[in-house]
């Protein structure tokens, strides 16, 4: 827990009579227990809000941890189904990568990601750093409560759930954190904390549609998990009529958010997948028209972009990366290309320099003119014995905002070694380079993304990397080009030595492969995980417009300070969005 110092020092002074010195023990008294003070303690201002002078604007958040978007969708209980009428709702919505219950608790607290805030399990502790440096600096990012207090916009909140470590660790900033036995005690306390007319956010977390999922299965065909949903369903409508029936209701303006932190597959959730990550949300004012909002699919992903953002696997670890004398290898991964450069900008690369002057590998751009290249210097001594070995792709060219497969294969054939490259599974180059003898081998980082000097002004989104220490046939290259992921039963699986999905919404691109675990690219820069859309057959990326919007839980703690009208910081770094702005015709008049 983060501990606060007083601003102001007590001093210590001799009492001259005996009045003064309780009045003195009295004033110490009271500055050491705020003092003792655990949790964050905001200035003492407490501003009118802007953005309507007429209504108190205040919020319930309200979490079914663990309902699975479509299949709340698919049992539309009736409560729920009835707030609609009156809501911005999404069925399709996105947690985080990291799918537990701790990582997407914090998302929905600060509204950044993983990524950001390093929360990855439900410990809610960042993990100590690997190299075992405790004073390692790691960035601290409020929740709403916090950024909330601070702004002088809220005054009082309180949170309620089950879960014990999510009110020490969250909901303890707030003016009460309540941890009861089960869902019917979180409901009962909701509606004590909705007829306390001071509460200005009141937060209730139900837990009991994760416990059946986990016990029987998250889907809407089982009826344990069907019927958990309906009480809670039940318990959400208990609470919303006993917040229209306060004494002061005509004169506030409440938002009401119902949403998931996760969904879940079969009896489990947290590993990422499509219905792991499944979340429903619903925004409900009185004065909201209805609007479903559909949440475009898409992967998790990174842009290395303007001379900034690169990922990096550490020459220590990249060594079995290097093309070596002899060998056969594949390098294969999916390229989306943002803006183009107008100098030649590396994509891929193991070299130390793309200028053709230093030995190892490396993919490159040509310019802007959509065409590209793979080359390799061999590393020998004498240098003369060294040479520059290129391929240049052939049309069609590349243009932004569509995927692309590339690919260079290295490979033996009657005693000598050739290469060859690919765009899209197709040989992109009229005819092979010989390079046997060349000894493609340093003491080099493993690189995606910009090379400083080289390029620095590409932006480029990099996914689905793959390395194999094999020339895998022509064949699996056409049939990669429609493939996302590969599996265990795949026949060339054991002969990854590097397989970078990219999409783990961390700070790093985590290698799977089973020869090359614990080397992964390590993200600097100014980075931020993006949706982006899906790679399939050379899809094109669709302008996203009208009923089509990313939604994430991420954008709960935005919509939140929008709606007490706490002015969003320029360096508070939030992934999500408000996304109401739109919409204040309906509801400011």
């Amino acid at each position: 827990m983060k501990l606060y110092k007083m601003k102001n020092k007590v001093k210590s002074h001799r009492p001259y009579r005996s009045f003064a010195s309780v009045t003195a023990a009295i004033v110490l008294a009271l500055f050491c227990l705020q003092g003792c003070k655990k949790y964050y303690d905001p200035p003492f201002v407490f501003e009118e809000q802007a953005v309507n002078n007429k209504k108190k604007r205040k919020v319930l958040l309200i979490s079914v941890d663990g309902a699975t978007g479509e299949d709340v969708k698919t049992i539309m209980p009736p409560q729920i189904a009835e707030l609609l009428k009156n809501s911005k709702y999404c069925w399709n919505a996105s947690s985080d990568f990291k799918s537990n219950d701790g990582s997407t608790w914090k998302n929905i607290m600060t509204g950044v990601g993983v990524g950001k805030h390093g929360i990855i399990d439900n410990t809610l502790e960042i993990p100590s750093a690997d190299d075992g440096d405790e004073h390692a600096t790691v960035n601290y990012y409020p929740s709403f409560i916090e950024r909330l207090q601070e702004s002088g916009k809220m005054k009082y909140s309180v949170g309620i759930t089950p879960w014990k470590t999510l009110a020490d660790k969250l909901f303890i900033y707030g003016t009460q954190a309540i941890t009861v036995a089960n869902d019917a005690a979180v409901k009962d306390s909701t509606l004590n904390k909705i007829n306390e007319q001071k509460n200005d956010l009141i937060i209730a977390d139900f837990t009991s549609v994760s416990d059946a999922g986990k016990q029987y299965g998250f889907s809407a065909d089982v009826p344990e998990y069907k019927n958990a949903m309906l009480t809670v369903d039940g318990y959400i409508g208990e609470i919303v009529g006993a917040l229209k029936k306060r004494k002061t209701y005509s004169s506030e303006e409440w938002l009401v958010i119902i949403t998931s932190n996760h969904g879940g597959t079969g009896k489990s959730y947290g590993n990422g997948s499509a219905r792991d990550r499944n979340i429903f949300m619903a925004y409900y004012n009185p004065k909201f028209q209805p609007l479903e909002i559909t949440s475009p699919s898409g992967f998790d992903a990174v842009k290395l972009s303007a001379g900034t953002i690169l990922g990096k696997v550490p020459a220590s670890k990249a060594g079995i990366y290097n093309l070596g004398l002899t060998g056969e290898y594949t390098i294969e991964f999916k390229l989306m290309i943002n803006s183009f450069g107008t100098q030649n900008a590396p994509i891929f690369l193991k070299t130390n320099s793309a200028a053709n002057s230093n030995p190892g590998w490396w993919f490159v751009h040509n310019g802007s003119t959509g065409s590209w290249r793979f080359a390799l210097r061999g590393s020998q001594l004498p240098a003369v014995s060294q040479s520059i070995k290129t391929l240049n792709s052939a049309d069609p060219k590349m243009v932004i905002n569509k995927w692309y497969t590339i690919a260079a294969k290295i490979y033996m054939l009657s005693g000598k070694r050739y290469m060859m490259i690919y765009q899209d599974g197709v040989q992109a180059a009229a005819a092979p380079i010989e390079l046997t003898g060349q000894d493609i081998s340093n003491d080099i980082d493993l690189q995606a993304g910009w090379k400083s000097g080289f390029g620095n002004n590409a932006n480029q989104t990099i996914m689905n990397i793959k390395i194999w220490n094999t020339a895998i046939p022509d064949s699996k290259l056409v049939s990669n080009v429609c493939s996302t992921f590969e599996t265990p039963a795949d026949p060339y699986y054991n002969n990854l030595i590097g397989y970078w999905p990219a999409n783990d919404g961390l700070g790093e691109f985590e290698n799977i492969s089973p020869l090359g675990q614990k080397r992964d690219f390590i993200l600097s820069g100014a980075y931020s995980w993006q949706l982006v859309t899906p790679y399939t057959c050379g899809y094109v990326a669709p302008v996203i417009s009208g009923l089509q919007m990313q939604m994430s839980n991420n954008d709960i703690a935005p919509q939140l300070y929008y709606w007490f009208g706490a002015a969003i910081g320029d360096t508070w770094g939030l992934d999500g969005k408000v996304f109401l702005t739109p919409y204040e015709s309906e509801f400011i008049k």
